[in-house]
């Protein structure tokens, strides 16, 4: 019985720091700065802390892209979509945007649990999720999401 209890007791700090259920905001590292991609017509800050920052100065809301070189989809969705005159046009006007590389930068994509690109996260200025898409949406859609949002 003594050794249950023990054994138990041993379990459970094992895996206390496992149930971290909370997820860290690594993201806001203000130590990173200064990185853009652009991609067709838009150009996206590379680093999430910088653009909540931004953000919240400006309040807007912030659009992050999630994506990786080697995506099909990623590639179909930003040639239809950051190539369109509105969806480039609401973005530019009415959000903050920043693009996380899925293979390089693992913490922010760990810290906003992405499973799959390409994958949509807007948040409200303070970092509070609006909503998400997971996967390939087409134009059309994503447009009327970000009315939805703005």
């Amino acid at each position: 019985m003594k050794k249950l209890v023990l054994l138990s007791l041993i379990l459970f700090i094992l895996l206390s720091g496992c149930l971290d259920i909370e997820p860290k905001l690594s993201y806001l590292d203000e130590t990173k700065s200064g990185g853009t991609l652009t991609l067709y017509k838009l150009t996206f800050g590379t680093y999430l802390g910088e653009a909540m920052e931004s953000a919240a100065a400006q309040d807007k809301p912030v659009f992050v892209y999630f994506r990786s070189e080697s995506c099909g989809w990623c590639k179909q969705f930003e040639e239809e979509t950051f190539n369109n005159n509105t969806a480039v046009s609401k973005l530019n006007q009415d959000f903050v945007i920043v693009s996380i590389d899925v293979n390089t930068q693992k913490e922010e994509t760990r810290d906003f649990r992405i499973r799959g690109t390409p994958a949509s996260v807007f948040l409200y200025p303070n970092g509070t999720e609006i909503s998400r898409i997971p996967g390939y949406i087409d134009t059309e859609s994503f447009i009327m999401r970000m009315d939805e949002i703005v």
